[in-house]
Order: structure tokens, then sequence, then C-alpha cells
């Protein structure tokens, strides 16, 4: 359900300390939403000096007061930005199996875009002509079978990405590194307003207000491959940020494509270092979706779907390991702990489940719904 605009506000006024996300995660474990922190912080039923240090307490009081909560309403309301936090129902399941998961993040758009399967394309922002147009080609392919494409709206590759999703019409979702009522890169500024317009995302955990940093982006890449079922590099130095994302990617236990790229040119001096340590070579969108094991399985199941309409027989086990499966990923043990079965029951549950296509097995005998 949609926070109204108050607490909206209040998510707001609790990212705008810049809190790290353990911290925050930590306040919302006490409190369980930014509104009762509020009440608690303004009311000293709670001996904060205990919980943060004086630094992050003035931070918080200085946005305290009513005229500050008010400006947040309002430009949230102008800008149609929305907020959900790590307690909410909105909060994607598979976000919370990442190491330091966002505690708030606020969005602007179509919510529902992230119930898509979802792949990440990152690459140089200073990007070749190449390694552009074969960024739109892949892109518009994977997009023409219903997947989305996350990246972070910078220049270059990012850019070409987005756009490519949009040309084969499937939603985009784009995470920055600023609040989302201001635009960064200005030049895509009608390239964010068409992914808002084709029924895509715009995500942050910066509030509004909160300009652009150098150091935001490589820690939002985290997020980027978080709400991904897997990263694509398509053109890198061996320096560019954007290796960054596939660190973010290799704690997550994501798949890493990588396209080979010319072998003589800087610009894919990462891409084959990528390679020769192990990263998926492909050369078109049927190799990436054939090692997904998407090519035959069209109809993937939403993250907060209830396969109602999956066409088996649901029987009561079935039921709780789906139910179990819906926050996100979890491995064996976890999930027989979860679902209360037995593993030899759980066992043949999931084989069941996974020859109908409503569970994949991922990576370390983690299992997930098929998105």
């Amino acid at each position: 359900m949609a926070l109204t605009s108050e607490q909206n506000a209040y998510c707001a006024w609790l990212a705008s300390a810049g809190l790290p996300p353990g911290k925050l995660r930590y306040l919302l474990d006490i409190f369980h939403d930014p509104a009762s922190c509020y009440q608690a912080f303004q009311q000293n039923s709670v001996d904060f000096s205990e919980i943060l240090s004086p630094r992050f307490r003035i931070l918080l009081e200085r946005n305290a007061d009513s005229e500050k909560l008010m400006n947040f309403i309002r430009i949230m309301k102008n800008n149609e930005i929305q907020a959900f936090h790590y307690n909410d129902d909105l909060y994607p399941g598979r976000l919370k199996q990442i190491p330091d998961p966002p505690a708030i993040l606020f969005y602007q758009g179509t919510i529902s875009s992230l119930e898509n399967r979802v792949i990440a394309v990152v690459g140089s922002r200073a990007a070749s002509y190449s390694g552009q147009k074969a960024t739109r080609k892949l892109t518009r392919e994977l997009s023409s079978h219903h997947i989305s494409i996350i990246s972070g709206l910078a220049t270059g590759i990012d850019t070409c990405a987005h756009t490519g999703c949009l040309d084969g019409g499937s939603p985009t979702i784009a995470v920055m590194g600023c609040g989302l009522d201001m635009v960064y890169p200005a030049v895509n500024t009608a390239l964010r307003d068409q992914i808002i317009i084709q029924g895509g995302l715009l995500l942050s955990e910066y509030p509004p207000g909160e300009k652009p940093t150098g150091w935001h982006f490589p820690v939002r890449n985290r997020i980027i491959t978080g709400l991904a079922d897997a990263l694509i590099m398509m053109e890198a130095k061996i320096r560019s940020g954007s290796m960054t994302s596939v660190q973010h990617a290799l704690e997550q236990g994501k798949d890493i494509f990588v396209y080979p790229g010319d072998p003589s040119s800087e610009y894919y001096e990462g891409n084959h270092q990528l390679l020769r340590e192990g990263g998926i070579y492909f050369t078109s969108a049927e190799d990436i979706l054939e090692d997904l094991h998407w090519l035959d399985n069209p109809s993937p199941v939403g993250q907060n779907s209830d396969c109602s309409a999956c066409g088996i027989t649901m029987t009561p086990e079935a039921s709780a390991v789906i139910n179990a499966l819906k926050p996100g990923i979890l491995g064996f043990e976890k999930l027989s702990s979860v679902s209360g079965l037995e593993p030899s029951k759980l066992m043949g549950t999931l084989t069941v489940l996974q020859i109908n296509g409503i569970i994949e097995v991922m990576p370390g005998k983690q299992y997930q719904l098929k998105r």
C-alpha cells in the first residue's frame, strides 16, 4: 500500500541525515517505520544519544521542524515522488538478500516494473560507437522478450541500455545517485521523462534535495545489481567505475555476462579481464536467454504473485514453498525451516514446481520464484 504524503515526508526526514543504511535499518527495527521514529525523536521518548552520534542527531533535528516537513511534502507531491522502507510491503524481497540493503527508497513511476524479469546493463560513460550500437541492439531484443533493463541513467552505455529497452516495448528501471527532484545528467531529461511515460521506474535511496556526489554512484550500483537477475557488462576499461557493479554482483551471487568486443581496443580491457576471470561469454540476446533458461519459459511468475494461474493443482506443500519464497531467495535448509516441510517432502515439491516453471534453482542450491 502506498504511503500518505506525511509518511513519505517522514521517510525523507529520516534519510536526510545521511545515516549509513545499517544504522537506518537499526532504527526501523526499533520503531518499525519512519513516522514512529519521528514521533519518538520529537517527544524525546527515547534517548537517541545512545543510538546516534551528535552529528546525526543535529542533522535530524535541523530537518524535523514543521516547515521542513511541509517542504518535503511539497517537493514530493510536485515531483510525484513516493517512498517505501525496509519494513514496507512494497520493499522488494530480493533486495533484502544483498549485503547492506538500502533502508529507504524513493521512487517515481510504476513500482510493478520490479515484478518483471530484470537484467542489469552497465558500461562506460565515454563509450565507443560500436559499444553503444551493440548495447541498444541487445537491450531492444531482450526487451522484446518482456525483460526489463535496469541501469543508472548515465551517459554512454546506460543511456543506450534504457533507450533500447524502451524501443523493445518493456519498461526500464533507472537507479539514481541523487534526489529524484533533480535530473542528472541534465542531458537525459527527455529520456528520464520517457521512462515514466512508458511505465518504467526511477529509484533512489537519496531523499529529495540530495545533490549528485561522486561517491553516491558506486554505492547505488549495489541496488542496480541487487534488483537484477543477472548483470551484463557491455564495455569498460580496467579502471572503469562500472567494475564496482561487477564486484557487487559477485557478492550477491549473480551471473555476469560479458560482451567480448574488440580485444585490441582499450574500451574493452575490462571486459577481457572479466572473461579471463570467469565471466560468461555471449554475443547475442539468445545466448543470455538460453543460459538463464528463459527461452522456454516466456510467462514468468512475478515476485508478488500467488501463482493462482500457474496451471497446476496447488497442494498445501506447494503453497507453503511459494509463500516462503515470496520475500526472496532462500537456501534449501532455510526453505525447509520457513515452509515447515521435511527435506524429503520439500525436495519432491521443489522438483514439481521447477518442472512447471514456478521456481528456479540459483547457484549454491538457492531457490526463488521464477520472474
